[in-house]
C-alpha cells in the first residue's frame, strides 16, 4: 500500500507498548510533508495590502539595500556628476526598491527602460545608435509572461549567433498591464529574481523567478499573528466571576426560572457598574472571582516571534522594534545577520541591473558628448552599519592614538637618519592614510647599505680624477685599506664636530680603515658611528701629508647631504656642535685641522 507504515525491525524482538515505539502504532512516524498548495496572486495582494506584519517582511530589506547608496569608483568628477544626474533624474533609487519589493511578493519583477535608440521595444536594443534613456517602468511578475518559445540557443559552430550568458533564458517577455500590452525585448530589460528555483519546480510560472517570500514563511507569520492575538484574548478571560445561586436547580426547573436568573444576573452587573460594589444574600449566595494562570503566554509569543525572524532573516529590533532577541541574545549577531543579508539582495538583485543601465547612460553620454571616453566603473555599495555618536568618538580616539604611534615612529626614524623632514611631509600630503615605513623604498635602503653599497664608489676620486692608473697606485700606497679618513661635514657655512673622549681634542667624523673596506665605506661608517647621520653624499678631496708617523696620511671627505640629527652615539666623541670655521682655530685635533685647511685651500670652506 502507498501510505503503508513500515514498522522497525528489531533484532531483540522487543518493542515499547507503553509509547508504541518500534511498532506499527509509533506516532513519530505518522509525520509526512505536504505542501499547502498554490497561492494566487491575488492572495499575496491581498495579505501585502491588509497585513502590517507581512507589508514590512516584504519592504523592510528593500529599503535598507538602497538607502545607504553606492559608489560607482570613478575619478573624473564631471563624469560623476553626469551619471549620478541621470539616475536620479530616472529616480533609479525608488525604482530599484520598488523593483525588490514586488521580487520579494510575487518572486521577480521586471524593468522595462526606454531608450531612445532608433528602433522599437521589442527589437534588440542598438548598443551604437542610443541617444537617451527615457524612462524605467516597474512590473512584477505577475503581470509578466516570459515567451518560452524564444529561448535562447547555444550554437558552438557559430560564435557570432550563440549567446551563453543568456543560455536558456528568454527573448521576450509580454506585459500584461492596465496600462496596455506589449512585447518587450531582454536586452531593454532589467531583471529582478527573489532567488533561483529548480527547473523542476512544482509552479513552473516561478521557473525564471524565484519563490514569493509568502510561500516560505506562512505557517510561521500565521503561528506569530494568533498568538498574539490568541495572547490578548486569554488576558480578557484572565480573571472569571463565579456566582453561587442558592436553590439554582429547582429554580430552573420551574417555568419562569430562567428568567428570575436573568434578573439576578443583572441586577448584580448594573450594581458593580454603578456602585463598584456587589449585593448578595447573606443566605445562600455568593460572588468571587478565580484568576486563570497565564504562565507560558509569553514564552509561546516570543518562540514564535524568534521563529518568524529566523525564516525572514530580519531581526527583532528591525521586524518587531523591541530589543535584541531571537538569533542571538546579545543583537550583535542579529545585526550581523541581518547585513549579510542586505548584502545578499544588493549582490544578486542591484549590482547586475545597475552596471547595465550605467552602461546605457554611458552609452547615451558618449553619444551627447558628455563623457568623451568609456569609464572604468567599480559599483561598489556603501557600509550598512551607521555608527552612534558614541561609537564615532570611540573609533576617533583609536585614530588619534594610532596616529600618535605613527607620529613617534617618524620621529624615531628622524633621529635615527633613516627619514628627512621633507619625506615625512610628503608622505602627510598623500592621499589616503599615511603609513610610515612606505616612505622608505628600495633606494634609501640601497643607499643606506654602505657596506658594499652600489651608490658608494669603491675608491675615492678627486673631481675630475678619472685614471685608474692613479687609482692603484694610491691603493698600493695604502696597503689595500690601509690608513685613515676624516670627513668635514658642512651645513649652512657651519662644521660639525666634537669633543674627543680620549684627548679632549676638537674633531669631526674619522677614523682607521677597517680591513675588507675603502676609504670611502669606511667614512660613511665612522660618520655614522660618532655622529648618527647618514651620509648621502661624500666627496673625495684628496690626502694629507706631513703629519706625525702616527696619524699616516687620512683621507679628506666632504659632506654636505646626510640624513639624521647630529648626535654623539659612541664612547670614543661627545657635544656634538655646529661651529663656524673661523672659530676653529685652537684645541683641533691635528689631522682634522689639516682637513679644514685642504678644504680650505680648495675654497670650500670660508672663514668669515
Amino acid at each position: 500500500m502507498k501510505n503503508e507504515i513500515k514498522t522497525q525491525y528489531r533484532a531483540d524482538d522487543y518493542v515499547n507498548m507503553l509509547n508504541k515505539y518500534g511498532t506499527a502504532q509509533d506516532n513519530s512516524t505518522a509525520y509526512e510533508f505536504q505542501h499547502d498548495g498554490i497561492v494566487p496572486d491575488m492572495t499575496l495582494t491581498e495579505h501585502y495590502e491588509l497585513n502590517g506584519l507581512f507589508a514590512k517582511i516584504i519592504d523592510a530589506p528593500a529599503e535598507e539595500a538602497i538607502k545607504h547608496g553606492y559608489n560607482l569608483g570613478l575619478k573624473e568628477s564631471d563624469v560623476t556628476q553626469f551619471l549620478n544626474d541621470t539616475l536620479d533624474r530616472l529616480e533609479w533609487e525608488d525604482k530599484a526598491a520598488t523593483a525588490i519589493k514586488w521580487s520579494r511578493l510575487y518572486g521577480g519583477a521586471l524593468g522595462v527602460m526606454l531608450i531612445n535608440d532608433g528602433g522599437g521595444i521589442d527589437e534588440p536594443l542598438n548598443w551604437r545608435r542610443i541617444k537617451e534613456i527615457e524612462e524605467i517602468r516597474i512590473y512584477e511578475r505577475a503581470v509578466i509572461y516570459p515567451d518560452y518559445s524564444s529561448l535562447y540557443n547555444y550554437d558552438y559552430r557559430d560564435p557570432t549567433k550563440s549567446a551563453t550568458s543568456r543560455f536558456g533564458t528568454p527573448e521576450y517577455y509580454q506585459v500584461n498591464s492596465i496600462y496596455g500590452q506589449f512585447w518587450v525585448h531582454e536586452s531593454r530589460c532589467l531583471i529582478f529574481r527573489n532567488g533561483i528555483v529548480p527547473e523542476r519546480t512544482m509552479q513552473p510560472f516561478y521557473r525564471f523567478w524565484g519563490i514569493p517570500e509568502y510561500l516560505r514563511i506562512r505557517r510561521e507569520l500565521r503561528e506569530t499573528v494568533t498568538s498574539h492575538s490568541t495572547g490578548v484574548k486569554m488576558l480578557e478571560r484572565s480573571v472569571q466571576a463565579i456566582y453561587s445561586m442558592k436553590d439554582l436547580a429547582s429554580t430552573l426547573s420551574s417555568d419562569e426560572g430562567m428568567d428570575i436568573i436573568v434578573r439576578r444576573l443583572q441586577a448584580i452587573d448594573m450594581a458593580r457598574g454603578i456602585l463598584n460594589s456587589i449585593a448578595i444574600d447573606n443566605d445562600g449566595e455568593s460572588y468571587e472571582f478565580k484568576t486563570i494562570p497565564m504562565a507560558g503566554v509569553k514564552d509561546t509569543i516570543d518562540t514564535t516571534c524568534n521563529m518568524l525572524s529566523a525564516v525572514t532573516n530580519i531581526p527583532q529590533t528591525v521586524l518587531f522594534g523591541r530589543s535584541p532577541a531571537g538569533q542571538n541574545s546579545t543583537g550583535q549577531s542579529d545585526l550581523e545577520n541581518w547585513y549579510n543579508y542586505i548584502e545578499k539582495i544588493q549582490k544578486l538583485m542591484l549590482r547586475g541591473n545597475l552596471r547595465r543601465l550605467l552602461d546605457v547612460i554611458v552609452a547615451a553620454g558618449m553619444y551627447k558628448g558628455k563623457i568623451e571616453e568609456q569609464p572604468e566603473i567599480r559599483v561598489t555599495f556603501n557600509p550598512l552599519w551607521s555608527m552612534s555618536e558614541t561609537e564615532q568618538a570611540a573609533v576617533d580616539a583609536q585614530r588619534a592614538q594610532t596616529q600618535q604611534a605613527k607620529a613617534q615612529t617618524a620621529q624615531m626614524y628622524l633621529d635615527m637618519g633613516v627619514l628627512k623632514p621633507s619625506e615625512i611631509r610628503r608622505g602627510l600630503a598623500q592621499e589616503g592614510e599615511y603609513q610610515v615605513e612606505e616612505l622608505i623604498d628600495d633606494d634609501d635602503i640601497q643607499s643606506e647599505d654602505l657596506w658594499g653599497s652600489e651608490d658608494l664608489p669603491t675608491d675615492p676620486v678627486e673631481p675630475g680624477e678619472r685614471s685608474s692608473g692613479e687609482i692603484g697606485e694610491r691603493r698600493a700606497a695604502d696597503g689595500n685599506g690601509a690608513g685613515g679618513v676624516g670627513v668635514v661635514v658642512v651645513k649652512d657655512g657651519r662644521v660639525l664636530c666634537g669633543r674627543r673622549t680620549d684627548n679632549f681634542m676638537i674633531c669631526g667624523p674619522g677614523g682607521h680603515i677597517e680591513p675588507g673596506e675603502n676609504p670611502k665605506q669606511t667614512a660613511a661608517r665612522e660618520t655614522m658611528e660618532e655622529f648618527g647621520i647618514h651620509p648621502l653624499e661624500l666627496q673625495y678631496y684628496g690626502q694629507i701629508d706631513g703629519l706625525e708617523g702616527k696619524y699616516g696620511k687620512p683621507h679628506v671627505f666632504l659632506c654636505t647631504d646626510f640624513k639624521g640629527t647630529p648626535k654623539c652615539k659612541s664612547d670614543e666623541m661627545r657635544e656634538a656642535v655646529w661651529v663656524k670655521p673661523g672659530d676653529l682655530v685652537r684645541d683641533c685635533f691635528p689631522p682634522f685641522a689639516a682637513s679644514l685647511e685642504l678644504l680650505a685651500d680648495k675654497g670650500v670652506l670660508v672663514s668669515e
